[in-house]
């Protein structure tokens, strides 16, 4: 049996899950975290990923699902919004999106709540006004927002608007009064869109506070006190003191407050990348600066691709059809006994006439029982390896090994059947699917050969293929020439498979690299008459491996 527990700590078979969960599609591989509105790509991260960034992926997946799913795309392309307006519409789109998935995803709450204390609480950096007060503005309004689901990010909100208090008064309370309405109703993105746009012009329009009476005669002692001082000085700072006074006299008190309404402004004739992060941009980051370099150290996923694929020649395939016919034979004679009911006769269950002879020794055992033997409820997925090494006799053997395997396990009752090529044609990490769970069996199995062994990232994507089954067994069966283009990753994928309760097998083709990787679960066959009883000696045990209840 699969355990939850180790299906949640193996990030690719967590990311197929939650793409399944959502509606969207996950791949990983590549060296870039990003989503383009249909597919969420994480990178090629460590195959042993660390719990943390485990729980970034994962974050990662939830915070751009809800973009795929309740960001309407086109509403904001449309919008053509500037960089600053558009960073003010992703604080609130995040928000929003995320509140809409928790609302039917309630698990994923507490993802992105420990996504938002670790990067606006545990990990946070300086923020923006530190350096900026303008930029403290944009700041004000991501912590606002993210301080609706965490009450932690409150202290750093509060940073922000001391901030802004001081170098542009009255702004917070401008802004405050349209948020509280996004909040209280901010239904789909092009509210998003508005409440962004009401934000940015409310940050346009920001004056600073025209000077009072009192500021005015505080303005005069100042003048006043600047030509006592010029009077004590000497010529050599004389020009030093008329600058003084000029400005002294052309500014009220708020004069730093005034100063910063042109920074304030100019705001929006930044550049995107000069502006505060949201917690797309940040896990995005984060998540690509983890991402593995080396191929050899890298957990990639096989993406679908394509290949030609016709039947098989007429000779080829009555070859394979007789080879099917003799090893179904075998297999089912020998699952005819372990599969029928057998008659127990005990002190329970119905009387058994032939048994009753036993009451005259006062033996009270004359009911019978049946007990009944559970079906073999398995799933088999055969990956077939069709690299450019197999060309010539081996792929001609290959394609009829694997066409007499599958129409042989078709026939039997409670198997399900599916067949993978590897690698496709259309990128060097691919697979192409002849034939998946659920179908009927196909007459494509004549395949040439060419490309390489991306034996891992095939392994990982039957892997997310085979979990949702509901068949309580779940088997692959490996039928490859040589070694993988990465023995490493493909050690690992099989290693992760095992755990997980996948049973793995091999069939090598004129090859016994296959028997290091599956020692124990392995054959090796030359040519066609070697399959039946190589597959029989595997799938005998395999297929009745704890039938019995």
């Amino acid at each position: 049996m699969i355990r939850t527990k180790d299906v949640l700590n193996c990030l690719p078979l967590v990311a197929s899950i939650l793409g399944d969960r959502y509606g969207v599609q996950v791949r990983i591989g590549g060296n870039e975290a990003c989503t383009n509105g249909k597919v969420i790509h994480l990178p090629s991260l460590p195959m042993d990923c660390e719990p943390e960034l485990l729980a970034l992926a994962r974050s990662f997946v939830d915070h751009e699902s809800g973009h795929i799913r309740h960001t309407d795309f086109s509403v904001l392309k449309a919008a053509n919004l500037d960089s600053v307006t558009f960073n003010l519409f992703n604080c609130l789109e995040d928000w929003r999106v995320e509140k809409k998935l928790s609302g039917i995803f309630p698990g994923c709450r507490r993802n992105l709540n420990w996504l938002i204390r670790r990067f606006f609480v545990e990990q946070a950096q300086p923020r923006a006004g530190d350096s900026s007060p303008a930029l403290a503005v944009l700041d004000y309004v991501l912590l606002t927002v993210r301080a609706w689901d965490v009450n932690e990010v409150t202290p750093a909100r509060q940073h922000a608007a001391s901030i802004m208090e001081h170098h542009f008064p009255g702004l917070i309370e401008a802004l405050d009064a349209i948020m509280v309405k996004a909040y209280i109703h901010c239904p789909d993105t092009k509210a998003a869109i508005e409440y962004a746009k009401q934000i940015a012009l409310c940050i346009r329009q920001w004056e600073p506070p025209q000077p009072t009476e009192s500021s005015k005669y505080t303005s005069a002692n100042n003048k006043t006190a600047v030509r006592q001082a010029k009077e004590k000085t000497n010529d050599s700072t004389s020009q030093i003191d008329q600058q003084h006074e000029s400005a002294c006299a052309s500014a009220p008190v708020q004069h730093s407050r005034a100063l910063n309404a042109l920074p304030l402004k100019a705001l929006f004739h930044a550049e995107a990348q000069d502006l505060p992060q949201n917690i797309g941009e940040i896990m995005a980051i984060e998540l690509t600066n983890c991402s593995v370099e080396s191929a050899g150290d890298a957990l990639t996923v096989a993406v679908e691709g394509t290949r030609q694929a016709a039947p098989l020649p007429a000779d080829q395939k009555l070859q394979a059809l007789q080879a099917s016919i003799a090893l179904r034979t075998r297999l089912q004679c020998f699952l005819q006994a372990q599969t029928q009911r057998r008659c127990s006769i005990g002190r329970r269950g119905t009387l058994h006439p032939s048994s009753l002879h036993r009451l005259q020794v006062g033996n009270d055992r004359v009911f019978q029982k049946e007990s009944v033997h559970q079906g073999l409820n398995t799933a088999v997925h055969i990956l077939l390896d069709v690299s450019g090494s197999m060309a010539g006799a081996p792929i001609n053997l290959a394609n009829r090994a694997c066409f007499a395997v599958t129409t042989a396990l078709s026939h039997i009752r409670g198997v399900n059947p599916a067949v993978t090529a590897f690698p496709a044609v259309s990128v060097t990490n691919s697979v192409f699917p002849i034939m998946r769970h659920g179908q009927p069996l196909p007459d494509r199995f004549d395949i040439r050969a060419s490309g390489g062994t991306p034996l891992a990232g095939a392994m990982w994507w039957v892997l997310q293929t085979m979990l949702p089954l509901k068949e309580q067994r779940k088997m692959i069966l490996i039928i490859t020439d040589g070694m993988p283009d990465n023995q490493l990753a493909a050690n690992n994928a099989i290693g992760v498979a095992q755990k997980l309760g996948f049973e793995v097998y091999g069939l090598g083709i004129r090859d016994e690299h296959i028997t290091h990787l599956l020692p124990h679960t392995s054959k090796v066959v030359n040519d066609l008459p070697d399959l039946v009883p190589a597959m029989f000696a595997m799938l005998q045990a395999a297929l009745l491996k704890g039938g019995e209840v």
